[in-house]
């Protein structure tokens, strides 16, 4: 089952990355991304052990992005949408990002180091204007009807926040990337592309889709309107944590593994308040769609349902839906008999 569903235990406390960034997958798929995840990993880290630093480092700034390119096809979400809009968000995503940064590098960084406030200017500035502009991209589609559920806002926040670190990583270590030799020391090197690899590119996409997921149903009633209510707030002080804290750390000699835990702790943190954030307004908003029949796409069973399957407890919502044999389903799999 997806990790939005309702039991004795509170499932949407726990930061389960997949479940969380990954909502359309089933539970079978889920293992299989999570295998491709520590696969790409593992090759990271053997190029680096090689000393192929470039190759790492291009492998690290694509991983995270890539594999959410293959879950938005591999799930089929928005199937009868064209794939120009996911295309797009993501398009969007990389210009913003290679404007902000290069930006940030050649003019605002100047007149910081100017004003010998670099350190402020990196830590707190930047990363505020990264949050107003990284979920852009998915904010335009909010007005389009196809799109009215908060789960919707989180994909394409995601995805525009995704975009925007493959092109913020590719101006920072372009400079690596363009004189550094085939093969060189890596010793030096497994914490920082870790960070690169996985926690950098998370930080983006769980800040942009938090935001964006916050800002996508402009009238909310009951627990969901107070939880959106911390959206900005959770992702502005993660994001400003996250940069402040680590170059504070690292100003102060503390090892890298600690960095890097701290660094994990505050993306764990946005997860968290990505699943209250879904999970209330999923229960909100399955409110409004009324029993009907439906084919469950992660268990098959045929059931009545609003907003959650009653037999797994998979949210419904959290697929794309549409009409097989006259029977609703709530993804874009064929339905299986009873009990498959």
């Amino acid at each position: 089952v997806t990790g939005f569903q309702t039991c004795a235990l509170p499932i949407y406390s726990q930061p389960s990355l997949f479940s969380t960034l990954f909502p359309h997958l089933g539970h079978r798929k889920l293992h299989e991304f999570r295998w491709a995840l520590l696969l790409g990993l593992a090759v990271v880290v053997v190029l680096v052990v090689t000393g192929l630093i470039v190759a790492a480092l291009l492998v690290s700034i694509f991983l995270v992005p890539s594999l959410y390119v293959v879950y938005l096809y591999e799930a089929q979400v928005y199937r009868e949408e064209p794939a120009l809009v996911l295309a797009a968000t993501l398009a969007a995503g990389v210009v913003l990002g290679l404007v902000v940064t290069i930006i940030a590098d050649r003019v605002i960084g100047v007149s910081l180091r100017s004003s010998g406030g670099p350190v402020l200017g990196y830590t707190v500035v930047l990363p505020i204007i990264q949050l107003i502009v990284m979920p852009a991209p998915a904010l335009i589609l909010r007005t389009r009807p196809q799109f009215r559920e908060t789960i919707d806002g989180l994909v394409f926040g995601v995805t525009a926040g995704l975009g925007f670190s493959i092109a913020e990583s590719l101006v920072n270590y372009s400079n690596v990337i363009a004189t550094q030799g085939v093969q060189t020391a890596s010793a030096s090197w497994i914490y920082p592309m870790t960070s690169i690899a996985v926690l950098v590119p998370l930080l983006h996409g769980s800040t942009a889709g938090a935001i964006a997921a916050t800002l996508w149903r402009p009238s909310r009633t009951g627990s969901s309107r107070w939880v959106s209510f911390f959206g900005i707030p959770v992702a502005l002080i993660a994001v400003v944590a996250f940069y402040a804290g680590s170059q504070i750390l690292v100003g102060r000699g503390v090892a890298a593994l600690v960095v890097l835990l701290y660094q994990a702790a505050l993306v764990l943190v946005v997860l968290i308040y990505i699943r209250h954030l879904v999970h209330h307004s999923l229960m909100e908003e399955g409110l409004d769609l009324g029993y009907r029949a439906i084919v469950c796409a992660h268990c098959h069973h045929h059931v009545m349902a609003a907003g959650f399957c009653p037999s797994c407890g998979a949210a419904l919502s959290a697929s794309p839906r549409r009409e097989t044999g006259g029977v609703p389903t709530s993804a874009g799999t064929d339905p299986a008999p009873d009990g498959a």
